[in-house]
């Protein structure tokens, strides 16, 4: 599934009323392998469904997946896992609702890429990675495997959404090490979940509240681990989505990153009003208690 271009792209219902449950946004994603490396691992996707009762109940879904670095078939791994979530969360047998639509979604991403591995020899052991987004109405329901991140930027203050699976961050929660170590920690890209490794995953889930003004980036491994929060409030604050996406990678390469890097921004031009709209307390039941273990 092709992920949007550098180019500024507006994403969301067009000129003229909009139906209730629309939100509008403008986005923009950017790959690179990296000056390091010759191939590049990551995977990005984003799909605004064409018709507009699908968009108005199933909103726009951006995604990103990073292959897992030394497994044979990361690339595979990653591509299999965008595409099939893509396909499965708008699929018309799937559930009509958002949240139990992405967790079927995630699961289903899962067992393909599984799945695969385990019929082709040279893929075995084959895994990825999976950061997702999906925007509807007020919200933003975010699934997430692995160690790539999403944030939330709001009026200049960035926020880490998502929790990393990763033995480093297992060792940051514990208190063993401190959050500052994160980046440059031995064992930082030792992956505790992974999309493809196992029959059944265990992603963390959240709905998060949005604005207009809002912008949410998802990034891999790569671009994070050599820039800071300030680094990528600053550019976030500064420059429309498609040219922050470009400063960011540029910044990393730069630095001589050993690493693939990956970048997708999605800033929040309206949202509509729900139904709905307290926050959630059943669906995502899970995701608080994991975070309140954490």
């Amino acid at each position: 599934m092709p992920a949007p271009g550098p180019a500024q792209q507006r994403q969301g219902p067009g000129a003229g009323a909009e139906p209730d449950g629309m939100i509008e946004v403008e986005a923009a994603a950017l790959s690179d392998p990296g000056p390091r490396r010759s191939t590049n691992e990551d995977c990005l996707g984003a799909h605004v469904p064409t018709d507009p009762l699908v968009r108005q109940r199933k909103g726009l879904l951006f995604a990103l997946a990073d292959g897992v670095g030394g497994q044979r078939g990361g690339d595979v791994a990653s591509a299999t896992a965008v595409a099939a979530l893509i396909e499965e969360y708008y699929s018309p047998s799937n559930h009509t609702r958002i949240e139990p639509a992405l967790r079927h979604a995630v699961q289903t991403a899962n067992l393909r890429v599984y799945t695969l591995g385990q019929q082709r020899a040279e893929l075995r052991a084959m895994a990825t990675t999976l950061s997702a987004v999906a925007l509807a109405g007020a919200h933003a329901y975010v699934a997430h495997v692995g160690d790539s991140r999403v944030y939330l930027w709001r009026d200049g203050a960035l926020t880490q959404l998502t929790s990393d699976h990763s033995e480093a961050a297992e060792l940051v929660r514990m208190r063993l090490v401190k959050p500052e170590r994160l980046r440059d920690h031995p064992r930082r890209s030792v992956l505790t979940r992974a999309l493809g490794e196992q029959l059944i995953v265990r992603p963390d889930f959240l709905r998060q509240p949005l604005q207009p003004g809002d912008q949410l980036l998802l990034c891999t491994d790569g671009l994070w681990a050599e820039l800071n929060d300030a680094e990528l409030t600053q550019a976030l604050g500064r420059c429309a989505p498609a040219e922050a996406c470009r400063a960011l990678v540029e910044a990393a390469i730069r630095r001589d990153c050993s690493d693939n890097l990956s970048v997708q921004i999605i800033r929040v031009q309206s949202v509509a009003l729900e139904a709905d709209a307290a926050p959630s307390r059943n669906g995502w039941l899970s995701s608080l208690l994991q975070r309140a273990m954490g």
